[in-house]
């Protein structure tokens, strides 16, 4: 189906298309692009890690710690931007977003092992109480477990670290934990039906955070669990400042018992079932159509209370916690967003790329903070330091396979519906 193509490749040029931008433009950090940049001082890099493994992330801590780098604290980075103290020299911000499982298995030892902390940025909405004990760095170096071993609770269905473990980092006084808004979920945003609900829709690997939130009985389900059939708007993350799009419930709910007639999930073995339920879709919504586009002041709403409410929870639910950085999931925020923060008590925005804004240096604003990927951390200057062309080439080469498999998918897609 075309339209699922073109929203796999629109997902993916909002993803990159800031980095290729940036890197043309010279949006980067010095330390970066320059060939022989002068030590790093009068600057803060602030560098985002996802999933960490512990060979690769060791050997990223090493290099730090061989070259003399020191990592600040949420807190230590605030008072060091906000001109209070003067930046340390070397100094570095380790940021991990969403508060995967393998911040605890990984991260968390190593970061005690070479002395450095780092800030968590999590999702309170999303996280249980307890989750099943996993292997850990610990075992991994007593040879009780591989590296799979390590990676696989976030495969697993408790993808992200639990409160106790997050309790027991928090007390360490080596990860800072701040928000990532209470569910990192996205919205639709236009009445175009970019795909439909199917058993081989990518959901990603928590929470389906790749699956909108619909509202059910005109309340909002952040469960994400939509029935087969049930028609993808297009969307796009909550904080992006697009209005939502509600649609008609009744409509979504003709679409799913349409399949659950044509036999279920038997229905989509059919070379043409998107034909058939796009063609069925568009006759019903010409029969009834309640759907509406949300009010300015309901999103306005919504974003404040999403963000008072994820800063309140993991404030309850830590000791002497005091949440005031913020975090945009998929690096998307807005003005609306900004502002919003503001007022719910927020004194720190982390990004990805800023445009115009290269680095962060003291004095400049907290609400537009730019990162880095983890990999440019080989770019700092010391010695051992990569070259920019090796590392550009490995991350094509890691991110290529995934894009293909979606474009594989997609093209398949939109072949077997046109036959």
């Amino acid at each position: 189906m075309f339209a699922t193509l073109t929203d796999k490749l629109r997902w993916s040029y909002r993803k990159n298309a800031p980095d290729i931008m940036a890197m043309l433009a010279r949006n980067y950090p010095r330390f970066v692009t320059a060939r022989n940049p002068e030590p790093l001082r009068e600057e803060i890099p602030v560098f985002t890690f996802h999933t960490v493994e512990p060979v690769a992330f060791e050997a990223q801590l090493q290099y730090l710690a061989h070259n003399g780098y020191r990592t600040l604290s949420g807190a230590e980075f605030q008072l060091a931007m906000s001109g209070e103290v003067a930046i340390p020299p070397k100094s570095i911000v380790l940021t991990f977003d969403d508060g995967r499982a393998s911040l605890w298995s990984v991260a968390f030892p190593l970061l005690q092992k070479y002395g450095f902390c780092a800030v968590s940025f999590i999702i309170p909405g999303l996280i249980a109480e307890y989750a099943t004990l996993a292997k850990t760095y610990e075992d991994y170096v007593a040879r009780a477990a591989t590296v799979e071993d390590l990676l696989a609770r976030e495969r697993s269905a408790e993808p992200l670290c639990s409160w106790e473990e997050i309790y027991a980092m928090h007390e360490s006084g080596v990860i800072d934990f701040q928000s990532h808004t209470m569910y990192h979920h996205q919205v639709c945003v236009s009445p175009q039906v970019v795909d439909f609900m199917h058993p081989h829709f990518v959901k990603y690997f928590f929470g389906n955070i790749n699956v909108p939130v619909y509202r059910e009985n005109g309340e909002m389900n952040y469960a994400r669990e939509l029935p087969l059939g049930a028609p993808i708007y297009r969307s796009e993350p909550r904080m992006a400042g697009r209005l939502a799009y509600w649609d008609d419930e009744k409509l979504r709910q003709a679409c799913v018992d349409y399949v659950q007639q044509e036999g279920g999930e038997l229905f989509f073995q059919q070379e043409d079932w998107r034909k058939k339920l796009a063609a069925f879709h568009q006759t019903e919504s010409k029969k009834t159509n309640h759907a509406r586009m949300e009010r300015a002041t309901e999103q306005h709403r919504a974003l404040l209370d999403d963000l008072i409410e994820s800063k309140r929870f993991i404030e309850e639910m830590l000791p002497n916690k005091t949440v005031e950085q913020f975090c945009y999931p998929w690096f998307m925020g807005s003005p609306l967003a900004v502002r919003l923060s503001k007022e719910a008590g927020y004194k720190v925005n982390y990004w990805g790329i800023v445009p115009s804004r290269p680095t962060n240096r003291s004095r400049q604003s907290l609400y537009y903070v730019p990162r880095v990927e983890d990999f440019y951390i080989y770019r700092l200057p010391g010695e051992g330091r990569q070259r920019l062309r090796d590392l550009l080439k490995a991350k094509v080469k890691n991110y290529l396979p995934g894009f293909a498999a979606q474009l594989k998918d997609s093209d398949r897609l939109a072949v077997t519906s046109d036959r």
